[in-house]
């Protein structure tokens, strides 16, 4: 039987002397494994297909539980990001939050317009990376059922100013005054900078770059996974 599904390559591990297996995130069956055969090969046809960052529309050979790729047309390649190194790992770090946090074998439209909406302002918008890098964690945190409270408001009804303290394991922001003991001090303008790229208001780099450390931070604390991409992002900027 053969399937034709529309797709974003994650990545894939070699399989044999020249085949690999890949994780595909496809806009009709969410994120699936297949094999492509031969593409470790000098002048392998279908190479293109097998490389991080390729939306096309694959043609899969399904046999029972496997499905191997045997065609593929392009879509984009999302070239602009291998020409920056600050949007690569921005991108890459999307693609691995995919990999490793969205649904097997479960579609969802919205989960997969995030993605390649991310992944093309990232390549061609006139948007900061960073701004689109911290929109794509908070609401692909936010899908995944890890939500971050982003409010000026505590749960008090006050506004959040002077100190301010966040707790990881639930992702909820706090006054002094309403702290409750597990919550650890941060400096304000990492909320305020979350509040503003979110509101599409201009924030500072170095209040951005705060808050992608928060989002890399709460994401290994609350799900005790790393993402690599956004690690090595975090030492170069």
């Amino acid at each position: 039987m053969e399937e034709k599904l529309s797709g974003i390559v994650l990545g894939g591990v070699s399989f044999g002397e020249s085949d690999k297996i890949l994780n595909v995130f496809t806009l009709e069956k969410g994120v699936i494994s297949a094999r492509i055969k031969g593409v470790k090969k000098a002048g392998a046809k279908l190479k293109f297909a097998s490389e991080p960052f390729c939306f096309a529309e694959f043609i899969f050979s399904v046999k029972g539980e496997m499905r191997t790729v045997i065609g593929a047309s392009l879509i984009d390649s999302f070239y602009p990001l291998r020409e920056d190194v600050f949007k690569y790992f921005a991108g890459g770090a999307i693609l691995e939050f995919v990999r490793r946090f969205y649904r097997e074998n479960i579609a969802s439209e919205e989960e997969f317009l995030l993605t390649v909406n991310a992944l093309k302002r990232l390549s061609y918008g006139d948007d900061d990376y960073l701004v689109e890098l911290i929109t794509f964690l908070v609401k692909s945190l936010r899908a995944i059922g890890y939500s971050l409270t982003v409010s000026k408001k505590c749960i008090c009804g006050c506004d959040i100013e002077g100190k301010t303290f966040f707790d990881y394991k639930t992702g909820a922001f706090f006054c002094e005054k309403c702290n409750n003991g597990v919550g650890r001090e941060i400096n304000n303008a990492t909320l305020k900078a979350l509040l503003g790229v979110m509101n599409g208001e201009n924030v500072e780099r170095e209040n951005k770059v705060r808050a992608v450390k928060l989002l890399e931070y709460y994401i290994t604390s609350r799900t005790e996974e790393k993402l690599k991409s956004l690690e090595e992002l975090i030492k170069i900027l």
